[in-house]
């Protein structure tokens, strides 16, 4: 992460905050769009519409840095994303919106919004505090092409414009705008809403601008079902900046159920949220106290909520293409409010207030909305055992729970959130009480075992391109199609051997994986589950003990085995999948009077430009530290080859 370029976005964050105080409260206040009682649900769908250009990639692959290193979006040169090979489009993303059983499914309400950073159509970076445009004019905004399920044209859509923050002095750096459009008779009209969703021509500037390129679009869709509880919807929308003077939103016009669990959930939308600035919170109240409860996922901390992720309940939406997990600047999210013992929404309330709220990262927000519980479903228990009891098998360290169904159990689609039909669920529990769950599947077109699952996609598209990127993180993976409901599996460890299986688990594979992972028994009938459980010893999680250097510092580190190569530690200054892109950058280089090499990985054809090659670590990062003996300030990692983890094991003196 550039130091200077965050520091210049804190500097700007407080000159904002001096400048007025309206930016710091509502810019545009926030207003009912929609309200109303309904047997069903609320949901969204959303994507980015622009994306980063660097040497390795264009703007239609994603990007799923998060890690500390990550770049903001005003580092990057951004560009349009722009998915269809369409001529009447520059640009375009899409995403698929999935309701289970849809054919119960009736759409109430649907709002397209879209927004982004457009203070002129192109621009460049001169100097650290210069930017200048390449292309000072501003065409309008205020309408996009939309493309819906199984339809080869798109329609184009006017909206309403929300608010523009050209001319605006505390907006005019970056000119941030939202739009919306009520596009329900659209999605009324489809005999299915259940599909892939296009959005074209969103505009944003191209290049940079100080305060960094954004923008996006999000779907808001309200359906009814008979068969779900009632709820109170509403949404509403409007702009404001996020800063540490709180905004707030009022909820009203509900009553919560007058006994029992409250249930309810939050949609919000926002751009200019960044991935690694923190300090910018959702908070939620609705005692009469109006003590606010700062809200949180797995996903969005509880001081950096607005993220540039767009996320369904704990999990990233990725049924989008393309579907990075870092949109650089774009946010969207759905999930349910966590409420352990109506804590924070008790019984019988009528009125619930969100707040905005940032002491660093400034962002703004456009839309919100707000569902609750207000009658009870017709399917209260969505499973229940056909016995009395349900069996259990006992071994020396684990409990191998059965629970016989009814109907088809109910497991999390990694890529929607969603619930998704599958077979029952079974539970291992170790000697200290870690639980861990195990799915189980009949499905005629994979060969039996027990397979470590790491996302399950809707399209073959989709798991190809997550196969692709998993192989070229050294990670190995396949798929595999469930031919009854066309859902690909990717997994990343098959044995028939249970006990193997658990401990990769528990070892996150050896600590080479960090994202979530699963179990799944595939064609595995109950006595074979019986006696592979019956001999099973879970491990005991044991503690794992890493030796930090002397110096307290971060070293950013790649681990790579690649066949035929000398074992070393090389000082990488990029890494390309494009010969020319690669030949460039190596001339760029030795006309610096640099002495640069070039190291292929056969195993995916990808070219690391590198300034040095040592066979010890402390070199390595000796090197690292110093910028190379003061020789280049570009960004630079060490790449271990062949050097089976030593970077771990080396320090040990």
């Amino acid at each position: 992460m550039n130091a200077k370029i965050t520091l210049r976005k804190i500097v700007f964050l407080t000159m904002l905050l001096v400048s007025t105080t309206n930016f710091a409260q509502l810019s545009v206040p926030f207003k009912i769009r929609y309200q109303g009682f309904v047997k069903g649900d609320m949901t969204i769908i959303a994507n980015n519409s622009v994306n980063r250009v660097d040497f390795t990639s264009g703007p239609n692959e994603p990007y799923y840095n998060l890690t500390s290193y990550a770049k903001l979006n005003d580092e990057f040169d951004m560009a349009y994303i722009d998915i269809d090979e369409d001529e009447s489009t520059f640009s375009s993303s899409s995403a698929e919106l999935y309701l289970e059983n849809s054919n119960r499914k009736k759409i109430v309400y649907a709002g397209l919004y879209w927004s982004g950073t457009y203070r002129y159509n192109a621009g460049i970076q001169k100097s650290e505090k210069k930017f200048i445009p390449t292309d000072a004019s501003r065409g309008t905004f205020s309408s996009v092409k939309l493309k819906l399920p199984n339809k080869e044209k798109y329609i184009d859509v006017s909206g309403q414009v929300i608010f523009d923050g050209a001319g605006k002095n505390e907006f005019d750096e970056i000119a941030p705008y939202a739009v919306y459009a009520d596009i329900t008779d659209y999605l009324k009209e489809l005999s299915n809403a259940s599909g892939v969703y296009s959005v074209a021509n969103v505009k944003a500037t191209q290049g940079i601008i100080e305060g960094g390129v954004s923008a996006g679009w999000t779907i808001f869709i309200v359906y009814e079902d008979q068969n779900m509880s009632g709820k109170f919807v509403s949404s509403y929308d409007g702009f404001a900046g996020v800063t540490d003077k709180s905004t707030d939103i009022v909820f009203n016009g509900f009553q919560t159920l007058p006994e029992g669990n409250v249930r309810a959930k939050i949609a919000c939308a926002a751009l200019e949220g960044d991935n690694n600035l923190l300090g910018d919170q959702l908070l939620f109240s609705s005692n009469e106290s109006k003590l606010f409860t700062p809200l949180s996922t797995n996903i969005r901390k509880d001081n950096n909520f607005f993220n540039s992720s767009i996320t369904i309940e704990n999990q990233n939406f990725i049924n989008r293409y393309p579907d990075s997990k870092n949109t650089l600047g774009y946010d969207t999210c759905l999930f349910t409010i966590p409420n352990p013992n109506n804590t924070i929404i008790g019984n019988n309330i009528k009125e619930a207030t969100l707040r905005l709220k940032s002491v660093g990262d400034r962002c703004f927000m456009f839309f919100t909305a707000f569902g609750v519980e207000v009658t009870p479903s017709k399917e209260e228990v969505i499973y229940a055992a056909n016995d009395d009891k349900p069996l259990k098998v006992a071994s020396k360290n684990n409990l191998l729970k059965f629970i016989p169904a009814n109907k088809d159990f109910l497991i999390e689609d990694y890529r929607t959130s969603s619930s998704i039909n599958r077979n029952r669920k079974n539970t291992f529990i170790d000697s200290k009480n870690n639980i861990i769950e195990v799915q189980t599947a009949s499905i005629s077109s994979a060969t039996s075992g027990y397979y470590i699952v790491a996302n399950i996609f809707k399209t073959e598209q989709s798991a190809i391109e997550f196969v692709t990127f998993l192989k070229s993180k050294d990670i190995e993976a396949d798929f595999f199609t469930n031919v009854l409901n066309n859902y690909r599996y990717v997994y990343l460890k098959k044995n028939n051997d249970l006990n193997e299986i658990v401990d990769l688990y528990l070892s996150k594979l050896d600590e080479t994986y960090e994202d979530r992972i699963q179990i799944l028994a595939i064609n595995k009938n109950n006595n074979e589950l019986i006696a592979d459980a019956s001999i099973k010893e879970l491990p005991n999680k044991q503690e794992v003990v890493i030796k930090e250097p002397n110096k307290k510092e971060l070293f950013d580190v790649q681990i790579v085995s690649i066949p035929n190569e000398p074992r070393g530690y090389y000082i990488v200054a990029n890494v390309f999948s494009v010969s020319e892109n690669s030949v460039n950058f190596f001339n760029s280089l030795k006309a610096k009077g640099l002495t640069p090499k070039v190291l292929v990985n056969p195993m995916n054809n990808y070219k690391y430009v590198y300034l040095k090659k040592v066979d010890n670590e402390q070199e390595a990062q000796a090197l690292y530290l110093s910028k190379i003996n003061n020789t280049y300030q570009g960004k630079i990692w060490i790449l271990s080859v062949n050097n089976n983890n030593a970077l771990i094991t080396d320090n040990d003196d």
